[in-house]
């Protein structure tokens, strides 16, 4: 009888738990100072063009704070960068899986690496898909900001966010993913270009991702 009235008691805690998670969440407002949008259009030598974002994927989102631009360095350098951001909703910063799994998009392998984003600091952990849209197969990295903290975790991200905001600290919660076309199967090829461009980018992830 007393395994049974713990048992229930740990049931009944945890049932708190995530309900009271979920309203913690529900609650926020989409009201966000900073506009994501106006992170750089040109980096170095890279220009971008701005590309539609689905309005299935707008829907999940819960925000308009995000875009998705094609970068380019000349006619054989191109990348797609994707950033999504809320001050207040790290719900908005759903794993790209999600994404590619309602638009059709096949993923054939995943994994965890490192991206560097600057060469004077360690890398960070990322994690990567492998795609193929039937099209054309690609490479993408992705991993999530929140404060000053970079994580390939989207539930470390998710419960930072929380405690931060709890304790009156930086609470913005961001994902970002940078793609690529592999070509003629050169995997290695798209994992270069990404980590390049990943480290043109890093010092303004800073000062764009409060």
């Amino acid at each position: 009888m007393v395994n049974r009235n713990y048992i229930s008691i740990v049931l009944l805690l945890i049932i708190t738990v995530i309900v009271s998670w979920e309203f913690f969440y529900a609650s926020f407002t989409q009201q966000d100072s900073v506009k994501i949008k106006d992170f750089p259009v040109t980096i170095g030598n890279w220009a971008s063009q701005e590309l539609p974002i689905d309005k299935m994927d707008m829907a999940i989102l819960e925000t308009n704070n995000a875009f998705l631009r094609r970068y380019s360095e000349g006619p054989h350098k191109e990348v797609y960068l994707y950033i999504a951001y809320s001050q207040s909703n790290s719900r908005s910063t759903n794993p790209p899986e999600i994404f590619y799994r309602e638009s059709g998009v096949n993923i054939l392998d995943k994994g965890r690496g490192f991206i560097m984003l600057t060469p004077t600091h360690s890398p960070i952990k990322a994690n990567w898909l492998l795609l193929d849209n039937d099209q054309s197969q690609q490479l993408a990295y992705y991993w999530f900001k929140v404060g000053d903290i970079y994580t390939q975790s989207f539930w470390e991200q998710r419960a930072r966010a929380a405690f931060n905001s709890l304790m009156g600290n930086k609470t913005g919660s961001a994902v970002i993913r940078i793609s690529a076309v592999i070509t003629d199967g050169h995997q290695y090829e798209a994992k270069k270009l990404i980590n390049e461009f990943a480290a043109k980018i890093g010092p303004q992830l800073s000062s764009y991702l409060p």
